[in-house]
């Protein structure tokens, strides 16, 4: 598929790698992470009491009846943790965003509500309204403090350009608005990369925050998965088909 731009004219030059599976332990019970709240709250346990627990479907082992959501932060790269309850109106939160020019972070509640905290996680705003923001949201892909895209279940995506107060629709994006969509912007902003499965995973690039897009797809043939993530101006997409795989794009 190809809308807008020309296909690239290296089509093969997808770097793959082949990642083993594994996992990482700190040490038999993580007893050493120091986290603050329920920090030995998985030590020891089998890993059945563990899920059990992350998913509390039955409110047995924590006391709870339904499952909460918090938000975890470091200010020390890690070393300590500190949970952050959602308020109630975003406990049906389906992911977080930063934004990568300010300290500002996103969520999406719900699939009908996005919300900002400019303080950590301490205190959030209203969700959202805006004229055009509208329909059911998936994904915000965050490039600044004013421009961002919100992908949408079944419909066209929206972008804004001063920051949320306005929404308009991608039409560039229409022909396959209803590929269940994943979006993500380069380090530097300048470069905005979406993926979709149309028969075959395809990956388009704009330069010009889709408005215009450039078919990347090359020799990467796979039935499933998509964008993974940037590092600086190399995007990494994968499947279970072909595994990861890398492409280096200009940025000027």
């Amino acid at each position: 598929s190809n809308l807008g731009g020309m296909v690239g004219e290296d089509e093969d030059d997808w770097s793959h790698k082949l990642w083993r599976q594994g996992q990482l332990e700190y040490n038999a019970t993580c007893s050493e992470w120091n986290s603050v709240g329920r920090k030995l709250a998985f030590a020891g346990r089998s890993q059945l009491e563990i899920t059990s627990m992350a998913l509390d479907v039955t409110g047995t082992g924590t006391g709870r009846s339904a499952r909460e959501w918090y938000v975890l932060k470091s200010s020390n790269f890690g070393a300590n943790w500190s949970w952050v309850r959602l308020p109630q109106f975003l406990q049906g939160v389906g992911g977080l965003v930063a934004n990568p020019t300010s300290d500002t972070i996103y969520v999406i509640s719900g699939g009908s509500c996005i919300s900002h905290s400019a303080d950590h996680a301490e205190s959030w705003s209203p969700c959202w309204k805006a004229p055009g923001l509208t329909g059911r949201f998936r994904q915000l892909v965050v490039r600044d403090s004013r421009t961002m895209v919100v992908l949408r279940d079944g419909d066209v995506p929206l972008r804004t350009n001063d920051g949320g107060a306005s929404w308009r629709r991608m039409e560039s994006l229409a022909s396959v608005a209803r590929r269940q969509l994943t979006a993500e912007y380069s380090w530097s902003g300048k470069t905005l990369a979406l993926s979709g499965v149309a028969g075959q995973l395809f990956v388009w690039v704009s330069r010009d925050d889709g408005d215009t897009w450039t078919d990347e797809s090359g020799d990467y043939s796979a039935m499933s998965g998509g964008v993974a993530q940037w590092y600086e101006s190399t995007l990494y997409i994968s499947s279970l088909g072909q595994g990861i795989a890398s492409k280096t794009f200009e940025e000027e």
